[in-house]
């Protein structure tokens, strides 16, 4: 093998460099290695998990590992922000299982967020060998129906996921009325990963939990394990709404790791047009696989996973490594429960050499020791790159090289590698949303009737929510409020949506249905003729019944995908929060946002090539929403007059920019983004005004996150564009593939004048020297 031990992974990535040419390797980053820091807990353990233990290779506990035990034994919830592999399972497994091994009545639920991940840590409680002393049982989708009741009654943990719990567990309390009674934990594995729509549906979810166990009178201690994050507080108080003991420091051991930033080169400088990071992926996979180095490769989706692997079978056969053919593999969540199994076998015992995954095999699933790992694209979050890198070299050094894409991010940090080894960014959870908050209560009402003391747990919208559902007559005006229908709310949403005007997504091949899909998705990704991705999967969109709520799809293999054509309108409904700026003002509040689509782009995959255009007859949509917006001076409006800037082409490339690069200062994907900008004024404003929205209805905390560091985001935002080489804007600084009207007009040197303006900073020189 080359590299590793002998620390001559710098050698080996300028040898790469030398083999493929061009100036790609733009940073190497030496991260060292850290030694082990023992301790013993407060209290021995139970003899007979010691002896499980010891029997499993474990003679002595990290220090967080104590630490947390010791803060869980004294009853406090306990949360552990560590790095993956760093023993964050023996975190929670150690106390509850010393609980129930002392408390034969003792019970416990273990929440994770895939099924996958579930198992297998399943299989780890299965390896300490305590199976018959505190059995333990995966409870999901998949479990079936005669072996629901023996779990219910006889396993003392029971692993399931928040979808389960909220539609398969809290309705049917009744029939968990002693599991209730005796839990004395909750586990919360990576939390981190409950963020936007998804993470204020759980935090709901687990307040209805929390409710049911009153009623039944325990008191159940929580502990959660997650990746590091900016506002551990914060995101716990949001998230569980508890005080919590947080556990950061990671004692665990860990090798060196050598991180290289991999810039694919320009195809056409002025056009900012580069080569495409998959095909730089796979350049590298084959020399490392010609090495025998054993390989992770990250990438978004489960039709990229697919098309590398393809492109990479190809390029062994036609570099005469037809052995090779063989020994990799791409993993996503789409394939069969035992074929995923197969294929981590296979990684664990080393027959396959490398393997083409999506973020299925970020969250904690046990693949053994991995030598490398390129992450195709930054993938979002700080966390989520850590979480990756933690995939190689778990003994021994690994080699880590992000291959960046042509996206504002990605070339940010091409810029500034030093990002990655700041502290992570903070979760956006807000529980302010009316939409989700609505049909938890009803949830919540049929659960239980609804009492004064329930205001604990739903806040301060509890009073306007309660007197909406007497006036609609959904549940009774007494001091108990009981729900008055027949049917279950909880049947009328899912956990990844804000309403309950959904849409079926029906696989006519196979005549199923595959998913839901929430009013707002459906117009701007399930219109006739769009490429949808679900759970990673391609479908084409072969019609749209707006009547009886349903889009009806068929498998697709295309090269190409697809983006909506929109027309906005905003309306601002009140202002929560403003803050000054040298030549302008930013606000944050609530919105009325009206968006139709259109029509829709076919764009070539990996290169953004427009290939055609369509128009669409669609009904238009309204809802109330979260954002902020930046209200431009008369003065600044006169000066970019004067330099002959173009004052709707300057608004208009800042809006994309900064919705662009609003994952740097919140964890947020651009898609869950909207903005639009007005010029020469906005009718509630009176000023030139970029409006940046959350593109849900109630808004779930990614513009009030972004708002608060307003500041940073637009000194990132300038950085990025002002740096950027191209000559008018291009895909890596003001251009967005999303973009409703044609990416026109854009000025990129107004864009880096009025924000050099609204920051008070000296105008910054572009890298196209205007």
């Amino acid at each position: 093998m080359v590299g590793g031990q002998n620390g001559t992974w710098d050698a080996f990535l300028r040898k790469l460099s030398r083999l493929v040419g061009g100036e790609r390797l733009v940073a190497i980053f030496k991260i060292p290695a850290r030694p082990a820091a023992f301790a013993d807990p407060d209290e021995p353990l139970d003899p007979r998990l010691s002896a499980a233990l010891r029997r499993v290779g474990i003679e002595r506990l990290y220090r967080h590992q104590a630490t947390a035990l010791n803060a869980a034994r004294r009853g406090q919830h306990v949360a552990v922000f560590t790095p993956t592999a760093s023993g964050k399972t023996l975190c929670y497994n150690l106390p509850v299982l010393d609980a129930l091994l002392r408390n034969r009545n003792g019970r416990a639920f273990y929440l994770f967020p895939t099924k996958a991940l579930a198992q297998d840590q399943l299989r780890k409680l299965q390896e300490l060998g305590l199976m018959d002393e505190v059995p333990a049982a995966p409870y999901d989708g998949d479990t079936p129906a005669d072996q629901r009741r023996l779990i219910r009654d006889r396993c003392r943990i029971v692993l399931t996921n928040p979808d389960m719990l909220h539609a398969g567990v809290l309705p049917n309390h009744r029939l968990w009325a002693q599991f209730f009674r005796h839990l004395q934990f909750v586990v919360v594995d990576e939390l981190h990963t409950y963020r936007g729509v998804f993470g204020v549906n759980f935090a709901y979810t687990v307040r209805r939990l929390r409710r049911l166990c009153r009623f039944y009178g325990s008191d159940p201690i929580f502990i959660c394990a997650s990746a590091t994050l900016g506002n551990p507080e914060e995101a716990l108080r949001s998230l569980i709404g508890l005080p919590f003991y947080i556990v950061g420091e990671d004692a665990s051991p860990s090798p060196a790791k050598t991180l290289a930033i991999w810039n694919p080169p320009y195809l056409d400088l002025e056009a900012g047009i580069r080569a495409k990071a998959s095909t730089e992926a796979v350049r590298l996979l084959v020399q490392l696989m010609r090495e025998s180095i054993r390989t992770i490769v990250f990438v978004k989706s489960r039709a990229m996973a697919e098309l590398l692997l393809r492109y990479t079978r190809e390029q062994l056969a036609s570099e005469r490594m037809d052995d090779l053919r063989d020994k990799v593999q791409s993993y996503r969540a789409g394939y069969l429960p035992e074929v995923r199994r197969d294929i981590e076998r296979q990684l664990f015992s080393g027959e396959l050499l490398a393997v083409i995954a999506t973020s299925a095999l970020e969250l904690g699933i046990d693949v053994g020791e991995l030598d490398a790992a390129l992450l195709v694209g930054y993938p979002g979050t700080i966390a989520s790159t850590w979480q990756r890198a933690g995939r190689a070299g778990r003994q021994k050094e690994g080699l880590v090289v992000l291959i960046a894409t042509s996206n504002p991010v990605d070339q940010y940090i091409v810029r500034h590698p030093e990002f990655l080894l700041q502290g992570a960014e903070p979760i956006a959870v807000s529980p302010r949303n009316r939409y989700i908050a609505a049909a938890h209560l009803m949830c919540a009402a049929y659960e239980l009737p609804l009492t004064e003391n329930d205001r604990e747990f739903f806040g301060d919208l509890f009073d306007e929510l309660v007197a909406r559902m007497e006036a609609e007559g959904v549940v009774s005006a007494e001091r108990r409020k009981f729900w008055l229908l027949r049917h279950r709310p909880h049947d009328e949403f899912g956990l990844r949506t804000v309403t309950g005007d959904e849409f079926e997504i029906v696989d006519r091949s196979k005549g199923v249905v595959i998913g839901l899909a929430d009013r707002q998705r459906v117009f701007r990704s399930l219109y006739p003729n769009a490429i949808y991705l679900h759970m990673g999967d391609t479908y084409f969109v072969e019609a749209l019944d707006l009547p009886k709520r349903v889009a009806y799809v068929q498998p697709a293999t295309v090269d190409y995908y697809t983006v909506p054509l929109e027309e906005k309108d905003t309306q601002v409904l009140a202002v929560r929060g403003e803050t000054p700026l040298n030549l302008g003002r930013a606000f944050w509040g609530e919105l009325k946002v009206r968006e139709q689509v259109i029509g829709f782009k076919r764009l070539r995959l990996f290169s953004d090539e427009v290939l055609s255009a369509e128009v669409l007859d669609l009904p238009a949509d309204e809802f109330e929403t979260m954002g902020f917006w930046i209200c431009v001076d008369d003065l600044l409006v006169q000066e970019l007059d004067e330099r002959a800037l173009h004052l709707m082409g300057a608004l208009h490339a800042s809006e994309h920019a900064t919705i662009a690069l609003m994952p740097l200062v919140a964890m947020t994907d651009p898609e869950d983004i909207a903005g639009i900008s007005y010029a020469p004024w906005h009718p509630d404003t009176h000023r030139p005004t970029i409006f940046v929205y959350d593109g849900v209805p109630g808004g779930v905390g990614f513009c009030e996150t972004a708002f608060e560091r307003l500041t940073e985001l637009l000194e990132r935002t300038l950085d990025t564009v002002a740096r950027c080489p191209c000559k008018s804007g291009c895909p890596s600084c003001i251009q967005s593939p999303r973009c409703g009207s044609e990416n026109r007009p854009l000025d990129k040197q107004g864009a880096i004048y009025l924000l050099a303006r609204l920051l008070g900073k000296k105008l910054p020189e572009s890298r196209d020297g205007g």
